[in-house]
């Protein structure tokens, strides 16, 4: 099964009908309509998979684990009392699929939606700030689905594999402040360049800084049917001698 980008969306909705009467009332009426598994913009002609599921009672720790801070105490009460869930499926293209993903959390932000989780990196956001990182600079797009996680003996990031690239993982030797500093300049290195990178080769952000060793490695920190999972694999990072 290919991977997909995976949107949670919790929201006041008890029950399929309950959600699909919201979903028939967005202004204006009839623009989208949910049937089967699948949400329908009418007048633009597209549509995204859908599946409406019941409430999870783990949802607010989690929101609150991936928000890292970000999610407000109000909208983690609002999540701790959702009565349904709405997860949307994109292709794994986040670049290309930016605009849909406005379009269509936008319209499950009007229908009653409470926040936004990108369950397949699980980096979570408000709404203003979700929408903003995704009309924003390549480096706020990035933020909207990578997140940086600190592993036992590693930092490493999670959520490349929205943009068809490898994570990159440091020892945690490293000053953690200079670790997410390095590691968000790489992965935007790759993204905004898209250099042909090979085992061996160095990096570093000029000059006057450390070099270091790059070797690809395989993902072996979530298995391949895991939505975390990056089959790209993962830059490791190593002080160049």
């Amino acid at each position: 099964m290919s991977q997909e980008a995976i949107i949670c969306i919790p929201g006041p909705w008890a029950d399929r009908t309950k959600f699909i009467e919201a979903i028939i009332k967005h202004q204006p009426e009839g623009r989208f309509l949910f049937a089967g598994k699948i949400l329908s913009h009418i007048g633009g002609n597209d549509y995204v998979s859908l599946d409406f599921c019941d409430p999870y009672d783990g949802m607010r720790k989690a929101f609150r684990i991936a928000g890292q801070g970000r999610i407000s105490e109000g909208t983690l009460d609002l999540i701790q009392n959702h009565e349904g869930v709405a997860y949307l499926h994109f292709p794994l293209n986040w670049l290309e699929q930016r605009e849909r993903l406005v379009k269509f959390t936008k319209a499950l932000q009007e229908a009653g939606g409470f926040a936004v989780n990108v369950e397949s990196s699980g980096v979570a956001h408000e709404w203003d700030r979700w929408f903003s990182l995704l009309t924003g600079s390549s480096f706020d797009v990035y933020c909207s689905a990578v997140t940086l996680i600190g592993a036992a003996e590693r930092y490493k990031s999670c959520g490349m594999h929205h943009f068809g690239l490898p994570e990159c993982s440091l020892s945690r030797d490293i000053d953690v402040h200079e670790a997410a500093d390095l590691m968000n300049r790489f992965n935007m290195y790759q993204i905004d360049e898209r250099p042909r990178l090979a085992s061996g080769h160095t990096f570093s952000l000029d000059a006057e800084t450390p070099c270091f060793r790059l070797t690809l490695s395989a993902d072996s920190s979530y298995d391949p049917d895991d939505p975390f999972h990056n089959p790209h694999g993962v830059w490791d990072l190593e002080p160049k001698d």
